[in-house]
């Protein structure tokens, strides 16, 4: 079948929708379907990957760009949303042009262009919801609006049931539960680096962005060089706020703190080998996919005690979930992470439960339950489905 996908967010932006939406379109590509990926052109500075490095995704990957995303401070975050001139009727031409059967929108009910793809599409049309949406007087007031838009789904996902919580309050719609999925054989092969081979390694990997809580783990991580763990610090990410997280760091631990900067997809999984924990203490997400991640490749995770990290971490099986807003001083992250340093049997245990937990994920796995709600919909596309999960 022929599919579009539709997203606000994609590379060179990085992000849980984007890998998503990358992971999801190449194994549907393998299992024969046609996939393009609608989405805006990025050219300002805020984008994660590097400029020489813009538009190689979308040489392989059939992504048409159309509209420019304008970030937006959300929040803690930065959102995006895509503008134009005659943004519209660009968008009503590669619909026109492509003719999809099914029209996959990420987080549709948001400004732009999920919602202009979803007033113009006369294909089969499914939702993705990835966000938490909080209690608002604007979502109140425009509630009628948003469920004429929810209306034209035929089917409506959330990545977890923490992702559904808020937008439930406002409209009603056909909702199914499918997780994000992990590509598990290539995390599960990342070699450890060499320059990080010698000695114990603290890793987080994650945008350099208030909500991701970078300025816990370096909190975390000093403390347990207080305490006498000669463990190194590995940060794989970046952003605006990068001058910021390196002065924290104190003068006599600044050659141990590895500010990496922006890593490729393809090179990641060598860092998640190379962490001997991984700490993770992001508020707000819906969906663990970096812990999913480093769980496939076998290091041992301490996350933020959240619905999102709930969704595939069991506290003390497949690791550890702190209560980040009782750990002001990060003295318990600090602690799990001196424990699991120091303890190899532990470690390993965690690390066989998590490579199971991680393997339930897998990204094959995952786009056959959704390639199933394509197929039971082309069948009676007029007919929304059932909410059972």
């Amino acid at each position: 079948m022929k599919i579009g996908i539709v997203t606000e967010y994609y590379y060179p932006t990085l992000g849980g929708i984007q890998e998503h939406v990358h992971h999801f379109a190449v194994a549907a590509r393998r299992v024969g379907h046609d996939v393009r990926i609608l989405t805006p052109h990025v050219r300002d500075e805020l984008a994660s990957v590097p400029a020489g490095q813009r538009g190689a995704h979308d040489r392989d990957e059939g992504v048409i760009r159309v509209g420019l995303s304008v970030p937006l401070l959300s929040g803690s975050s930065i959102g995006r949303a895509s503008a134009a001139w005659g943004l519209s009727k660009q968008v009503e031409e590669v619909l026109r042009s492509e003719r999809f059967d099914v029209l996959h929108l990420h987080n549709p009910l948001m400004p732009t262009l999920p919602l202009l793809a979803l007033r113009l599409s006369d294909a089969v049309n499914v939702g993705t919801f990835h966000s938490v949406i909080a209690k608002s007087v604007v979502y109140g007031l425009f509630r009628p609006v948003m469920q004429r838009y929810a209306d034209r789904l035929h089917a409506a996902i959330g990545v977890s049931e923490t992702s559904l919580e808020g937008i439930r309050r406002y409209v009603d719609a056909p909702w199914r539960i499918v997780p994000n999925g992990v590509d598990v054989q290539k995390f599960a092969s990342g070699r450890r680096r060499p320059e990080f081979g010698d000695r114990p390694n603290v890793l987080h990997v994650g945008r350099f962005d208030p909500r991701n809580g970078v300025d816990r783990v370096i909190k975390a991580w000093i403390a347990v060089r207080r305490g006498g763990t000669d463990a190194r610090l590995i940060l794989v990410g970046d952003g605006p706020l990068r001058s910021h997280y390196e002065a924290m760091v104190p003068v006599d631990l600044r050659d141990d703190a590895h500010f990496v900067g922006f890593v490729p997809s393809a090179e990641r999984s060598s860092y998640y080998a190379s962490g001997d924990v991984l700490l993770c203490p992001a508020i707000g997400g819906t969906f663990g996919i970096i812990a999913l991640e480093a769980m496939a490749a076998g290091c041992p995770v301490i996350a933020a005690d959240t619905p999102g990290f709930r969704n595939v971490i069991t506290d003390g099986a497949e690791g550890y979930l702190v209560d980040v807003a009782q750990d002001e001083n990060c003295t318990r992250l600090a602690g799990r992470a001196a424990q699991l340093l120091g303890d190899r049997a532990l470690r390993a245990r965690i690390i066989e439960l998590g490579r199971t937990r991680a393997a339930c994920f897998d990204w094959p796995a995952i786009t056959g339950r959704v390639l199933a709600i394509y197929e039971e919909l082309l069948k009676t596309p007029n007919t929304r489905i059932s909410s059972a999960t």
